[in-house]
């Protein structure tokens, strides 16, 4: 069994993917895989580099499918999992290994975003855990959501059930919200989410949350 899988959901940002593979080149220690969920229809799809494994999924709508859809069936190869963005990037030498030696303690860990405005540990827009936690879920996010919240989801379960925040492994954020990138066409698909997924995620958290916890707090 491999140790850690990063999974990274992606569409017509290639660049991104250069850079995350060789910033992870760079900084990982572990033994720590990178798969990159594409979609069939994008039209930068022949422009993404060589080096990561991918998946090319069908007809998914939204980062949460695509998250799910690379994490389920792969429990069983991995100790840990991760879902990064493609506008993270891994600056700590060793971060891999600092989360996975977070996990060994807690069922969830997560870095430093440096995102400005924002305490450390103050966002969960990344997240890594077990996979027996995602063994036990079904889902490494709530399929109610597409995009939007998912993270308060990750957030929620952390506190119930234990996290860990890096504070010293820096895994940046480049998101224009940050004013560390220009907005593009995919930020303009996600924002679509927001509004649908506010309402997912009322629902869940009064009919879902509490549920998830007990599944998870079984198997941690």
């Amino acid at each position: 069994m491999r140790d850690l899988l990063v999974i990274v959901p992606s569409r017509g940002r290639p660049g991104n993917i250069t850079r995350l593979m060789g910033a992870m080149e760079a900084t990982c220690k572990g033994d720590t895989t990178l798969l990159v969920g594409c979609d069939g229809d994008d039209p930068a799809l022949d422009g993404y580099p060589e080096g990561p494994e991918y998946a090319l999924n069908e007809g998914l709508r939204g980062v949460v499918a695509h998250l799910n859809a690379l994490s389920a069936p792969r429990t069983g190869q991995f100790r840990f999992m991760g879902a990064l963005g493609d506008d993270f990037v891994p600056r700590t030498p060793g971060w891999d290994v600092a989360v996975m030696e977070a996990l060994e303690q807690t069922p969830f860990a997560y870095g430093d975003e440096r995102v400005p405005g924002r305490a450390a540990g103050e966002t969960v827009c990344h997240i890594f855990t077990r996979s027996a936690v995602v063994e036990a879920l079904g889902y490494l996010g709530p399929p109610c959501f597409g995009h939007m919240f998912v993270d308060n989801a990750w957030a929620a379960w952390g506190k119930a059930c234990g996290t860990t925040f890096l504070d010293g492994v820096v895994i940046e954020h480049l998101h224009p919200a940050a004013g560390k990138a220009p907005g593009d066409e995919t930020y303009q698909r996600s924002a679509g989410f927001l509004g649908p997924d506010r309402q997912a995620w009322e629902a869940y958290q009064a009919d879902g949350l509490a549920a998830d916890i007990a599944k998870i707090k079984a198997v941690t």
